[in-house]
C-alpha cells in the first residue's frame, strides 16, 4: 500500500489536520502524507540503531513518532515542513538534528529517497542515512556545500563512521536479532 498524498497544504492546514485526526501525518513541500504503522522488523531495526547510538555518545537519539519542523525554500518562498524521521541525532543542544536515519518500508521508500532526501538536503541536515532492511545495507549521504554527496554503501560486514557523533559503528549491529 502506498502512502496517501494530498497536495497544496500550508502549515496552518497541517495543524488543523493534526488536531482533528489520530492518524500520523507529514507535511512535505505542501503535500500531506498519511502514514501507516511500521512493521515489527522495521521497529526492531529502528530500536537497534537508536540504542547503539545512545550507548556510543552523549548526543540524543530521538525516534518516530516525533515531529521535526524544517524550513526550506520551496518555489521561491520558505516552506514549513513537518516530518517524523525514524531516527534523529541531536547534539550540542541544537534544534535541528545533525543526522537522520530513515529505515525503508515498502510504503515509504520512494518518499524517503526523493521528497525527504530533498527536504533534508535543503534544510541543512549534515548526514542522511537510508537503511534498507531487506538487503541489510545502509546508504550514507554527507552534506557538502548545500548538496548531498554519496558517502558510500555499507553492508553487514562493514564498519561506517558517523561524523556528527565521531564514532564508527558496525553495520551488523543495526540488524542484530532481525530474521531474514
Amino acid at each position: 500500500m502506498e502512502a496517501k498524498k494530498l497536495e497544496n497544504y500550508s502549515y496552518e492546514d497541517y495543524l488543523q489536520i493534526d488536531k482533528t485526526t489520530k492518524e500520523r501525518v507529514e507535511l512535505i513541500f505542501g503535500k500531506i502524507y498519511m502514514m501507516a504503522g511500521a512493521s515489527a522488523k522495521h521497529q526492531d531495526v529502528v530500536l537497534n540503531i537508536a540504542m547503539l547510538i545512545k550507548a556510543l555518545n552523549k548526543c540524543k537519539p530521538r525516534v518516530a513518532p516525533y515531529d521535526l519542523k524544517l524550513i526550506c525554500d520551496f518555489g521561491g518562498k520558505d516552506s514549513i515542513n513537518i516530518v517524523q524521521p525514524d531516527i534523529m541525532i541531536f547534539c550540542e543542544d541544537r534544534d535541528t538534528p545533525c543526522a537522520i536515519f530513515e529505515v525503508l518500508s515498502p510504503s515509504t521508500a520512494q518518499k524517503d529517497k526523493k521528497e525527504k532526501f530533498s527536504l533534508y538536503e535543503c534544510s541543512g541536515i549534515e548526514e542522511y542515512y537510508i537503511v534498507e532492511p531487506e538487503y541489510r545495507s545502509v546508504e550514507k549521504f554527507i552534506l557538502d556545500n548545500g548538496s548531498y554527496k554519496f558517502g558510500g554503501n555499507y553492508v553487514l560486514s562493514d564498519k561506517m563512521f558517523i561524523e556528527c557523533i565521531g564514532q564508527e559503528v558496525e553495520i551488523e549491529k543495526f540488524f542484530e536479532g532481525i530474521e531474514e
